[in-house]
């Protein structure tokens, strides 16, 4: 009985431990493959780190590169020299700073006296690179032996452009003992031993063996560079070691990470599993907890990245329901003002005449509460584009006047008339402030800000006209000996940690990328004025941006027919009375298909539609359709929120924002056909 009971436990005991051992085998077989796997998400998070750091060393260069000592034809070069050395001076990490033509001569080094007899230039194959690309570029490893602390140094070169040529080029030479530390912070198992290696396969970085840095690569190494981008493969240690060896390397420098991992470690797990093989059911169910452990631990990693996903799409969602809201809300906006203005042009009762008036400013108050809704449905990144220098500043003061103090003032006296000019609107804007910064820091104690606009030639040898906007403070002024340095980049006449000294230098690098210039006049204790000269535009405004002209109809003219499409009943119906009100003929259709066919009719001398509207054919395609067929017929489109509003923009649709002020719109009409020089009894038919 009792040997029954001891077969019966032996039974039950030996699928147990062969389970337990199956499963310790595949549990540890895949902590072999997370190893492989975290080794190779590391190299990617290290090259990255890697690539930062050398990027940004090419980014100092090309913010010297910028100087506008460069500029003149010859350059100054001595004052050229004074600033490499005080921009070496801020880098630690850097041993000194080239300047060489494009024949391969020397020009200006730090370290040596300016004037003084130069050597060769090294490395000229990085060198030529530059030339032959255009592009910013990393040279090979110089030493060790080679320098003074024996630690590798590379160049970093950018070209030098002005005029549309490269007219130099600019090297840094930079110590990568910063390469090491950057390793150290990936915080690696100790036993696993991180290197970085350069575009000619030498190791520029090692953590476990600092003393092979500057040394070529083993071969291992080498061919696997060689064979591709990326990948795991056996590689072998200095002292004959294997390892298992992930890496990356980078498409944009050359240079890769690779992370060895001793290859007894590598196999530990399987080791392991077969010690477990030969065990017993308890340490069976110690491995079967490990792994509901680590299935926990993935299930919990795979929740939180399906949270992050559904955060995603949830504001993306937001983000169309805010459009939406701002369409709908718009379109009812657009009903209460356009009532409110038809009232008002029929009551004659003043006793009434408040309450239309807070019913107004309320409507004016939920318009300016769309406009917020509609900055946060859609994002678009900067560009450059024609606008109206003037308009562009009246729009920027509200922002300037917050950017500084409460008690600086801020004036305005800008020259009249339209004056365009092609920048990138954001960087304009930041000029400005960077601007009023500077200003707000010499005025502790208040003063005033005056902006101010005159049309002037761009001072250079091109005589284009050119318009000149003036920002002038009541500061304490800049001392003579710095004023020469100011749109240098990092040169700032703050105390230390007040400043970074690239506030003016965007300053100037926005006038240059204008097409125009930046001066500065300043005089101890009478204020500073910064002076941006920038070249009028041959483009006009697009159609969609400019203002209406003034209440005149076409000379000739009788009663313009006007062709209004909108699904929105409320909103078609009050705009057509107003237009009626205002003089038009007036012909209602509720979506595209029924603006086609009454344009069909003929006798149309304008459209105005909506741009989004039911069925297949939205109001942008509508309005495209209409330009086929009738070319010489006036558009204008009209929306209270649309992804396609940028497109029609472009195409030069006039477009105006529900809710729009119905006499804008009537003037609008008037100037859309007065410049067409259409008689408004004509159309198409």
């Amino acid at each position: 009985m009792r040997r029954g009971y001891v077969l019966l436990t032996l039974a039950a005991l030996l699928p147990l431990v062969l389970l337990s051992g199956g499963l310790s085998f595949v549990l540890f077989r895949q902590q072999q493959t997370l190893m492989r796997s975290e080794a190779i998400h590391r190299v990617e998070e290290m090259l990255g780190t890697v690539d930062r750091e050398l990027f940004t060393q090419i980014e100092f260069l090309k913010v010297l590169a910028q100087s506008p000592l460069l500029d003149g034809d010859p350059p100054n070069l001595a004052a050229f020299h004074s600033l490499a050395e005080r921009f070496q001076g801020q880098l630690p990490l850097w041993h000194r700073i080239i300047l060489a033509d494009t024949d391969s001569r020397m020009l200006v080094r730090t370290g040596y006296s300016f004037g003084a007899a130069l050597p060769p230039l090294m490395d000229e194959k990085s060198y030529k690179r530059v030339l032959d690309t255009g592009e910013p570029t990393i040279g090979d490893l110089a030493g060790p032996g080679q320098t003074k602390n024996g630690l590798p140094r590379a160049s970093f070169r950018v070209p030098v452009w002005r005029d549309d040529k490269i007219r130099f080029v600019l090297t840094g030479v930079v110590s990568m003992e910063r390469l090491t530390a950057l390793l150290a912070k990936a915080g690696l198992d100790p036993a696993w031993r991180p290197y970085l290696v350069d575009g000619s396969g030498r190791i520029a970085a090692s953590l476990r063996r600092p003393d092979t840095v500057g040394r070529q690569a083993m071969l291992p190494t080498i061919q696997a560079r060689e064979n591709g981008s990326a990948g795991v493969y056996d590689g072998i240690s200095p002292e004959g070691e294997p390892l298992v060896t992930a890496f990356l390397k980078s498409d944009k420098t050359g240079w890769s990470v690779h992370v060895a991992i001793p290859l007894a470690l590598y196999n530990q797990p399987l080791t392991q599993a077969a010690w477990i093989l030969a065990g017993v059911g308890v340490a069976a169910t110690l491995l079967t907890g490990a792994f509901i452990l680590l299935l926990r631990r993935e299930l919990l990693a795979q929740r939180r990245e399906a949270l992050t996903q559904e955060r995603a799409v949830r504001m993306e969602a937001l983000g169309r329901m805010t459009g939406g809201v701002a369409h709908d809300f718009n379109n009812l906006l657009m009903v209460i003002l356009g009532n409110l203005e038809m009232l008002g042009r029929r009551n004659q009762e003043a006793r009434l005449e408040r309450y239309v008036t807070a019913i107004r400013k309320a409507a004016e108050r939920g318009t300016h509460l769309t406009r917020e809704l509609l900055a946060f449905s859609r994002g678009q990144g900067s560009q450059s584009e024609v606008v109206d220098l003037n308009e562009r500043l009246v729009g920027t003061l509200t922002m300037l006047r917050q950017s500084v103090s409460g008690h600086i003032r801020v004036e305005t006296d800008l020259v009249p008339g339209r004056h365009t000019v092609r920048l990138d609107p954001l960087q304009f804007d930041l000029a400005l402030l960077n601007i009023a910064a500077n200003a707000r820091d010499a005025m502790p104690e208040g003063g005033s800000l005056r902006i101010t606009t005159r049309k002037a030639p761009v001072p250079d040898r091109s005589g284009r006209e050119g318009i000149a906007l003036s920002v002038k403070d009541t500061g304490g002024g800049i001392p003579a000996e710095a004023l020469p340095h100011v749109f240098e980049p990092f040169f700032t006449t703050k105390d230390v940690g007040k400043g970074t000294g690239l506030g003016l230098s965007q300053v100037y690098g926005f006038a240059k990328a204008s097409g125009g210039s930046a001066d500065i006049e300043s005089r101890v204790g009478q204020g500073t004025t910064v002076t941006l000269h920038l070249p009028l535009a041959q483009e006009e405004v697009p159609a969609a941006r400019m203002l209406a002209d003034p209440d005149e109809a076409p000379a000739g003219s009788t009663v313009a027919r006007v062709v209004l499409v909108d699904d929105n009943d409320e909103v078609r119906t009050v705009t057509a009375a107003f237009l009626e009100d205002a003089g038009f003929q007036v012909e209602q259709a509720n979506s595209a298909q029924a603006g086609l066919d009454l344009l069909a009719r003929g006798g149309a001398d304008i459209l105005v539609s909506d741009l989004i509207m039911p069925g297949g054919m939205d109001g942008l395609a509508f309005a495209n359709e209409a330009r086929r067929r009738w070319p010489e017929l006036p558009v204008i489109l009209v929306s209270g929120y649309s992804t396609s509003a940028a497109r029609a923009t472009e195409l030069g649709y006039p477009l105006y924002m529900k809710p729009f002020d119905m006499a804008e719109l009537a003037k609008g009409i008037r100037a859309r056909l007065g410049q067409e020089g259409r008689q408004m009894a004509a159309g198409p038919g």
